[in-house]
């Protein structure tokens, strides 16, 4: 077992050193996915703006309790499907004369109801490609429920006390967001190839490559110096030359031996 764990270890560190001898390939890699996903983050993909209308649904004759809030918190959920109910939507729809541009299914995507705990406040936002119509479609889809919840639920209509605003900062796509996540992809994308490459190199580069591989043990290695290499090319080229001046001249002798006979 010792053994084994030893074994592990070793491939891991060697992981871990091929990863930080290419660590530089691997941030270059990194850097390239981060820009890409930065430049189609802001060129390529199409903002989104939100504006939130606000209501209250305590009617006016009501003593607020506890009791009262958890009754709220229960009937949050039906206010909330009255909100996005296909007779709200097709309503603020045809009210806005939107028919052409949005159906009730887009419609309902668009919108995000929400209660902030221990309260009878309904946040009503709507996420939209244009800021102003955004505003316009919280605003209506705002009307339209109150109306709507009155008339249902056989109570004193909410009261709109926030209507939406028109937010010039997009909410969507965050661009450093995107940025992070596409340099941590690129990072673990580089060094997922590396990795690969290194486990599938079976070339022999050292001593413990050839104990690895092949089972033998190394009973010598002889050290090469800087510059060796370039030196043992050079010798053979002149090796070579040497061989081919010598062949001409053995063959010129012979030549002129047979001549003299």
């Amino acid at each position: 077992m010792e053994q084994h764990n030893e074994e592990v270890q070793i491939d891991l560190m060697e992981i871990l050193f091929v990863i930080k001898r290419r660590l530089v390939f691997i941030l270059f890699v990194a850097i390239i996915f981060a820009v890409a996903a930065g430049v189609g983050t802001k060129y390529l993909i199409n903002p989104k703006y939100s504006s939130t209308s606000s209501v209250y649904v305590l009617t006016k004759e009501s003593v607020l309790s506890y009791a009262d809030l958890q009754i709220g918190a229960t009937l949050t959920s039906d206010y909330i499907e009255l909100i996005t109910s296909p007779t709200v939507l097709e309503t603020v729809i045809k009210n806005l004369k939107k028919e052409n541009e949005l159906s009730v299914k887009q419609f309902k995507s668009l919108i995000t109801v929400s209660n902030p705990s221990d309260t009878r406040i309904l946040n009503i936002t709507v996420t939209y490609g244009d800021p102003g119509i955004a505003k316009i479609l919280a605003d209506e889809l705002t009307e339209v429920s109150c109306n709507r919840i009155e008339e249902v639920m056989k109570m004193d209509r909410p009261n709109i006390f926030e209507k939406g605003k028109v937010d010039t900062v997009p909410v969507s796509p965050s661009l450093v967001k995107n940025v992070a996540i596409a340099g941590i992809l690129g990072f673990m994308f580089a060094s997922g190839v590396i990795i690969v490459a290194h486990l599938m190199d079976d070339t022999i580069h050292s001593a413990e490559d050839i104990e690895k591989y092949l089972n033998l043990n190394t009973l010598a290695a002889i050290p090469i110096s800087e510059g060796s290499e370039a030196d043992i090319r050079r010798d053979n080229r002149k090796r070579r030359k040497g061989d081919s001046f010598f062949t001409i001249m053995k063959r010129r002798f012979k030549k002129n031996k047979k001549s003299a006979k």
